[in-house]
């Protein structure tokens, strides 16, 4: 064979084997899940190659994220949740609400949140924990994830909660989650919601912007640096005209490592 057919050869082999490496570590796998108490649910997972840490994204009510993991509204796009995660050096994952029953979270909360605990505690560098959700997803950090946090061996990390995130003591659910027995570290909890998302609309009949504030206000008066913001213009949905808001904060708030 002609060396420089061969030279022409070994490129293209090498090139394909580059472009299978990237697209392994930049490319989801589906998994199972079952915890303890025999919960079972799937989770995509997106590696990166050098990890610091989890982002964990909880879907909205009905699952869209993780159904269509490929809309540019939340996974995909250069604004989007996995392109934020891996600038952040931090491995995606993404689960399914493991009812049999509802396509939610909070629906079973209690429940739900003690597999999602176990679930953490399985995955890697995970004592860096980034916990980022919409509507139904926030619904159940706030309620119940938070406080079973002093399971895990989390170091630091923070909360984004987008459409939602209520007050537990509000719900009858937790009268007090003390920030300083729960995680030792930094951990700082922030709202996004739109002004409108007042659940006026048979579409959102949710009051995110009430749930928002008394959450808000509840973690503050419990010791945890919170932050709120109150977007103009907006309801539910943080999307208008093609762009995305969930990326963009998420951007913007978790620090580089």
């Amino acid at each position: 064979m002609d060396i420089k057919l061969k030279w022409v050869l070994l490129i293209i082999i090498a090139i394909l084997l580059l472009t299978l490496f990237i697209y392994k570590v930049n490319s989801p796998s589906t998994k199972t899940f079952t915890s303890s108490n025999g919960r079972e649910g799937e989770y995509m997972i997106y590696p990166v190659s050098n990890s610091k840490g989890i982002l964990l994204w909880l879907h909205g009510d009905g699952a869209f994220e993780y159904q269509n993991p490929k809309s540019k509204e939340y996974l995909e796009g250069s604004k989007g949740i996995k392109h934020v995660a891996k600038d952040k050096n931090l491995t995606l994952v993404v689960p399914k609400t493991p009812s049999t029953k509802y396509d939610t979270w909070w629906e079973e909360g209690d429940l739900n949140s003690d597999y999602l605990i176990e679930l953490i505690q399985s995955l890697p560098h995970h004592d860096n924990l980034w916990i980022g959700g919409f509507s139904g997803g926030t619904e159940i950090t706030s309620y119940w994830l938070i406080e079973k946090l002093q399971k895990v061996d989390i170091k630091e990390g923070g909360a984004v909660l987008f459409g939602g995130g209520g007050s537990p003591k509000v719900e009858n659910i937790s009268e007090r989650i003390p920030k300083d027995e729960i995680i030792p570290g930094d951990f700082p909890i922030y709202w996004i919601v739109g002004e409108h998302d007042t659940g006026d609309s048979k579409e959102h009949p949710f009051d995110a912007l009430t749930a928002s504030k008394e959450g808000e206000e509840f973690y503050r008066e419990n010791g945890w640096e919170t932050h709120i913001t109150i977007l103009d213009n907006y309801g539910h949905l943080l999307t208008k005209n093609n762009e995305v808001k969930y990326g963009e904060f998420l951007d913007e708030i978790i620090p580089e490592r």
